[in-house]
């Protein structure tokens, strides 16, 4: 074989270190996928938050199914976001004693769902609306709930699907001296009136604290005086969340 013969043959490569690289790459995707598509699979597909007691009781209902896929997907914030919107009810119906034995073990699924959804990704602000509830119907002495809020709004002050349900939550708070939560729910409420979503303002108004009552009052005020008189003329004790 002449010296031209060796330079024109192309050199195959042998060495084993090589195809065991090649061999795990394969191996390794091959997980991906399998990881990827048994989470996309079972996810029941609750992408937002229920913000009516209809929705989340249908959205209940995918509990089971919804928990196995985030911990198929383990650090994917997305589906422990939707595990933890499904148990959304929570915040709807009539008051239910907080010693109730299966409220208190779901409250617990919930924290759990919701937390490790904050922990993967913390930019989701239904999530934080979620924990913003669950603080309020289960009072602690280490979670404050105006400071979940408070993240909600941060992570989306824009995001109007949230702002019926958002400011329910926001009116039943005992004071309003908190700067930023007066600008954010101030901000919402004013653009609820201009929507004309009377309705959401006349609900949270109906659930909302004596402080919650007179910071939409003063609010609604400037922009339509003839609303106020409507609302404390319609108002009612009947609470859309549990208390």
């Amino acid at each position: 074989m002449t010296t031209s013969d060796r330079i024109a043959r192309p050199t195959e490569p042998t060495h084993p270190v090589f195809r065991l690289i090649i061999l795990v790459f394969a191996v390794l995707l091959g997980a991906q996928c399998v990881w990827l598509l048994l989470s996309e699979f079972s996810r029941p597909g609750i992408n937002l938050l229920p913000t009516d007691q209809p929705a989340a009781i249908t959205a209940a209902k995918q509990q089971d199914a919804a928990f196995w896929a985030a911990s198929v997907g383990v650090v994917r914030g997305d589906l422990w976001a939707e595990s933890a919107f499904t148990y959304a009810d929570l915040l709807f119906g009539p008051t239910v004693s907080s010693t109730n034995p299966a409220l208190t073990d779901a409250a617990a699924h919930a924290s759990l769902s919701v937390d490790r959804a904050l922990r993967t990704a913390p930019h989701q602000s239904s999530v934080w609306l979620l924990l913003a509830g669950l603080a309020l119907r289960f009072p602690s002495g280490h979670l404050d709930p105006t400071e979940a809020l408070k993240m909600s709004y941060y992570t989306a002050p824009s995001e109007q699907k949230l702002f019926p349900l958002r400011l329910s939550l926001a009116a039943r708070a005992d004071r309003f001296d908190d700067v930023a939560m007066r600008e954010f729910a101030s901000r919402e409420l004013r653009l609820l009136l201009k929507g004309n979503q009377n309705p959401a303002i006349a609900e949270a108004y109906n659930i909302a604290s004596p402080a919650g009552k007179l910071f939409i009052e003063g609010t609604v005020a400037d922009l339509d005086p003839a609303f106020v008189k409507s609302l404390r003329a319609s108002s009612t004790q009947k609470p859309s969340f549990r208390n």
